[in-house]
């Protein structure tokens, strides 16, 4: 049966639900002291997690500030030192306060590792109150750098022999035929085709390219013609057809103009005229969007000279079109001048040099000998060509010396020397790995 009660007032009382009510109370307070006692440990946690932290933060910069005064940081890749707290203070490289902790001065172990192009800085403390790591054990080795304040690092190895050699020296290579931009790795320019550098074996592996110089030159004439002045009245220019106020044209005057552009339509003839017909098609190259961007919106050309990459459209059919030259000479009266042939220098009896009749002979084959000299600079161009050959210095190694990689004391140990002296070897490849422990 409900058991029930009645006030003063004749007011029932509920006493079930009242016990409900109490329970709830207690509970509330219940969870609100623990609470309280989780922040104060939580929070005591923190601050003791901050000052441990903070202090090794100042022992590790304290150490690698000691270490570089003293000139033994350690230089291999792996390698490390051993210092102790003491070491800092005698030097004053840090300050007693610093490491004091509920009035106890830390103690402790540092370990200065190099890894890779940065130092690892392992900061062990004793004695010093609720920072004591002396009681925590290393866990297993992990191959993960940890994000911890304190953790150890270890460096294994591995070797194997390399013996080195060298391709024969390529043929002299023309710079336009190399990248412009030099290769990052090896500081050189090298060819645009890989196919123009030795071969080398295929277990082999590159340690350098070389590469040498030499200058090739090759030339090319102006030749002129020259003439005697028989006292003749001479155009000063070159035309196609008789001008007025002339009766005689020297043919030995004769020259070209300079092509027209090419045109769809058929230029009138002329008997002095020269006339060539080619195909022009229509050309385009494509934007970022994949779009065909047309030269001269859609215009047919013979060819397209430009920076950007034109292809022929085949699907747009071509159309044949035409460009000419005209024969020019001079026109005279009177006596006729005598005109020597073409020449880099004046004949013998010739004085008088016509310098609108020149031109430069064909380019000579390249050598690797100058042809200009002061007798011929005058009327000789030279052209300078830089040309690079290269070889390849290439090294074969043989299979991996342990099986499993071997601490730094036992690799110094197999080879008998320091891990500077190994490393510094170009008879060897050495593998460097890294394992990481973390205190528990």
């Amino acid at each position: 049966m409900r058991e029930e009660y009645v006030e003063k007032d004749g007011k029932v009382i509920d006493q079930i639900e009242k016990d409900k009510n109490y329970v709830k109370k207690l509970l509330i307070v219940i969870g609100i002291i623990i609470f309280i006692v989780l922040s104060f440990f939580i929070t005591r946690s923190i601050i003791r997690n901050n000052t441990c932290n903070g202090i090794i933060k100042k022992v590790r910069d304290a150490s690698l500030s000691y270490a570089k005064d003293k000139n033994i940081l350690p230089k291999a890749e792996g390698d490390y030192v051993r210092l102790s707290l003491s070491d800092l203070l005698e030097d004053k490289k840090i300050a007693t306060k610093d490491i004091i902790v509920n009035e106890e001065q830390a103690q402790g172990k540092i370990k200065i590792t190099k890894y890779i192009k940065d130092y690892i800085v392992t900061v062990e403390l004793t004695h010093c109150a609720y920072c004591d790591s002396s009681n925590k054990k290393w866990g297993k080795e992990i191959s993960k750098k940890p994000n911890k304040p304190i953790f150890d690092v270890i460096a294994y190895y591995n070797y194997q022999k390399k013996s080195t050699n060298y391709t024969n020296w390529t043929q002299f290579i023309e710079t336009d035929k190399l990248n412009v931009k030099t290769d990052e790795k090896y500081n050189i320019r090298l060819p645009l085709e890989n196919s123009k550098l030795p071969s080398i074996p295929n277990d082999a592996f590159i340690e350098t390219i070389e590469q040498e110089t030499k200058e090739y030159y090759r030339y090319r004439d102006n030749k002129c013609k020259y003439y005697k002045d028989n006292g003749g009245v001479y155009t000063d220019y070159f035309v196609s057809e008789k001008p007025d106020g002339y009766e005689n044209v020297d043919q030995r005057t004769e020259k070209y103009t300079e092509w027209s552009d090419y045109s769809l339509n058929y230029p009138e003839k002329k008997s002095y005229r020269q006339i060539e017909t080619r195909t022009g098609y229509k050309w385009y190259y494509l934007d970022k969007k994949g779009k065909k961007i047309y030269y001269k919106n859609g215009a047919y050309a013979v060819e397209v000279v430009s920076s950007k990459k034109y292809v022929k459209d085949n699907n747009e059919g071509s159309a044949k079109m035409y460009r000419y030259r005209d024969k020019q000479w001079r026109f005279y009266n009177g006596a006729k001048r005598q005109y020597s042939g073409y020449s880099a220098v004046a004949p013998s009896g010739y004085t008088l040099k016509d310098s609108e009749l020149c031109n430069y002979t064909t380019w000579s084959a390249w050598t690797d000998q100058s042809k200009l000299t002061n007798q011929n600079r005058s009327y000789r161009q030279e052209e300078i060509d830089t040309r690079y050959r290269y070889r390849i210095q290439y090294s074969v190694l043989s299979l991996p010396v342990f099986e499993k990689a071997v601490s730094k004391e036992k690799l110094e140990q197999s080879l008998e020397q320091d891990i500077d002296e190994i490393l510094a070897r170009k008879d060897l490849k050495i593998e460097i790995s890294y394992r990481f422990k973390v205190k528990k």
